[in-house]
């Protein structure tokens, strides 16, 4: 049974649905398609460990289609068998020879420690090429450690161990971090504590939190949108159809969110839309922060989405989907009720909006409010909260974003602020940087685009209208094309602004302007890792803003669940998607990085908030409409005066009368509270 596997058994570690051939899609439009998985097994139990990817035809009879793959077993992602193994032995190691000296420095112990416990709240993966270990099937985890007083995370204290794992033999702790001084071995932490050449760390153990004072004082509910007439928009299993809008939407286990075939009145705009990788690495004097450089493929995104409280992580006149997966402890497939959000609202903010005091036949206002539709999940990958909206508004942009939440990985109190800020009694919230890839797959008038960007150049030119001979300085447009894959990496460059686009050479408006959309780009970072070094040739995405790249079958992912510890010799390297290829009329795939720089600060104690850990980027039309496609919106307002005398005129499609109650819900916060253990897991009784 699944549940029952160890780090030296054969199961299967997990299975997910590999998307059809694009080409088969489209000439079996409609033809059953016989789908099929890519399945992910250990074998552990094998004399030389490996792990092994089998793609599986789905039917009656399932079948192997092609050969597997085989992947080095000290690549493979975090796993349960093994974190729990090697947490155990730990614990009890660490009890046994240096118990009372963590009793002695932070007023807690590991077992039957009652209310004052030491435990483990996150891992650090610890490489090869960290290591300088290289060739010899390394693999090891920083393990430290905190006092658990919620939110534990925010309680760590100077004590960190190294486990080594070599195959399936028994993990085995190594070196020891305790107060900025490192120990081969809890023995030898031990042996040099007894002969006093340990400088003593003394943390008290930290009281209760103190509660926050309840504001405003005045119990008065907030506002509440409505749907006064129903739902504008409808979902079948998971295609969705919004006004003009037309999409289907899935989890990838491995990689989280993905869109496919997104269509504006009934032009695909785009065929495949998905998040590759997420990157988190940080930066510290000491091993927690110094090493934690996470892939969060690592622990497979998807398998994190987590339940949505409505009217808080959603809107309470939301419709909520659920989400199935298979775990690698999982004997039945796995349910994550209300994991997906779907709702329309006001965004508070005009679509747009002209006011004339003084035109023929009169002067006018003329504006549209702007509702917009949004798809949302949310992904918790250990201490961090990733909210995932795809909105869809109705002048045919679309926009990806990504929000950030949760609690940044701490160090024990630095004496320097080098690395980032003390923000409580005993913790300095650690300098990081979060690195998002997208797939882009554009289909603009059809499947054959090319890639232009228009930059904006500064222009001199003679003024004639002056009375003295001298140049004036404005700006102009540059049509610049690319040819190569190669020739359209791009890395922000402030002195060089451009607008990215997209467009099928042979698909023009009357006035001869390609029909294109534009990639716009809000919330990008630099990467400041040294290319080549360390673990930063594990995620190459992260140097370009943007790649354009010709689509391969081949290339579905920019990054894989081994990325954490394949830096030697990685299975998916972004760089070798970049060639020489041509992208001009061929079937590309727009790349997107989006980042964020983030120093913690006392502020966003105990939880980070989103204002303002928001990044996205738009696909916005460019020329690819005759005109603005939201004119003649229900919700579009005009005043004007039909007669220099006759009174004010209003004109609106729109009913705008009041609303006269409030619709019932479907789905409320209490809930909850009818499975609670589907949403949190029961906490263990103390035996």
């Amino acid at each position: 049974m699944p549940s029952d596997a160890t780090l030296s058994s054969n199961y299967i570690f997990s299975m997910e649905l590999i998307l059809p051939k694009k080409k088969e899609i489209k000439s079996r439009r409609h033809k059953k398609i016989t789908r099929k998985a890519l399945v992910t097994v250990f074998f552990g139990g094998k004399k030389n460990p490996v792990v092994a990817e089998y793609c599986v035809r789905l039917g009656r009879r399932p079948r192997f289609c092609g050969r597997p793959r085989f992947i080095p077993f000290y690549y493979r992602p975090f796993t349960n068998p093994e974190f729990s193994l090697a947490i155990k032995i730990l614990k009890e190691e660490a009890e046994r020879l240096v118990g009372d000296i963590l009793l002695e420095s932070f007023e807690a112990t590991l077992l039957n420690c009652g209310d004052r416990c030491l435990d483990i709240e996150t891992a650090v993966p610890y490489a090869a090429v960290a290591s300088g270990v290289r060739g010899q099937n390394y693999r090891g985890i920083w393990f430290p450690f905190f006092q658990s007083r919620r939110p534990s995370l925010l309680n760590p204290v100077d004590f960190v161990v190294l486990v080594l794992f070599d195959g399936t033999a028994t993990p085995q702790t190594a070196d020891v971090w305790y107060n900025g001084q490192l120990f081969n071995s809890l023995q030898a932490f031990k042996d040099a504590w007894r002969q006093g050449t340990v400088k003593k760390l003394q943390v008290c153990f930290p009281p209760d939190p103190r509660p926050a004072t309840v504001f405003p004082k005045i119990p008065q509910r907030p506002p509440a949108q409505v749907e006064p007439d129903g739902k504008r928009y409808s979902i079948k299993g998971q295609s969705v159809h919004y006004i003009n809008w037309d999409f289907q939407f899935g989890v990838s286990p491995t990689h989280g969110p993905q869109l496919y075939k997104i269509k504006f009145k009934n032009e695909l705009i785009v065929y495949e839309l998905g998040l590759s990788e997420i990157t988190v690495f940080y930066s510290s004097g000491e091993p927690i922060g110094r090493f934690a450089n996470f892939f969060d493929t690592v622990v497979l995104i998807g398998t994190d989405v987590q339940t949505l409280v409505p009217g808080v992580d959603c809107p309470s006149h939301a419709t909520f989907a659920d989400t199935t997966f298979m775990s690698e402890s999982s004997d039945v497939p796995i349910i994550r009720r209300n994991s997906i959000c779907l709702y329309e609202h006001n965004t508070g903010i005009p679509l747009k909006r002209h006011y004339v005091s003084d035109d023929f036949p009169s002067g006018y206002y003329e504006g549209a409010p702007n509702d917009a539709l949004v798809l949302r999940m949310i992904f918790t990958l250990v201490n961090y909260d990733y909210i995932f909206d795809y909105i869809f508004y109705q002048n045919g942009v679309m926009e990806t974003k990504v929000m950030t939440s949760g609690i940044a990985l701490p160090s024990y109190v630095q004496n320097t602020c080098k690395y980032g800020f003390q923000i409580n009694r005993q913790s300095t919230g650690l300098l990081h940087q979060h690195m998002f890839h997208f797939k882009v797959d554009v289909d603009i008038g059809g499947t054959k685009n090319s890639y232009s960007t228009y930059d904006i150049r500064e222009e001199s030119v003679p003024n004639e209208f002056s009375a003295k001979p001298e140049r004036w300085f404005q700006a102009k447009t540059v049509k610049v094309n690319y040819t190569t894959e190669r020739e359209a990496v791009f890395k922000f460059n402030f002195n060089k602004p451009k607008y990215h686009v997209f467009y099928n050479e042979k698909n023009k408006d009357k006035f001869g302007n390609p029909r294109a959309y534009r990639l716009l780009l809000r919330g990008i970072a630099k990467s400041l890792f040294k290319e080549g070094k360390g673990n930063e040739p594990g995620a190459p995405w992260m140097r370009y803003q943007l790649a354009v790249t010709k689509r391969k079958e081949k290339e579905q992912f920019s990054s894989s669940k081994y990325a954490t510890y394949d830096g030697e010799d990685s299975v998916v390297n972004f760089e070798d998607f970049i060639g020489d290829e041509s992208i001009v009329q061929e079937d590309l795939v727009a790349w997107v990085t989006l980042g964020i720089h983030h120093t913690p600060h006392t502020d966003e104690v105990p939880n980070q908030q989103t204002v303002g850990g928001d990044v996205s980027f738009f696909l916005l039309p460019f020329n690819f409409f005759p005109r603005d496609p939201s004119l003649g919106i229900r919700e579009g307002v005009e005043i004007f005066y039909d007669d220099p005398k006759g009174p004010l005129k209003v004109e609106s499609e729109s009913d705008m009368g009041e609303v006269d109650c409030i619709p019932t819900r479907k789905y409320s916060i209490e809930d909850l509270t009818a499975d609670p253990e589907d949403f949190l897991p029961r906490p263990m009784a103390e035996e």
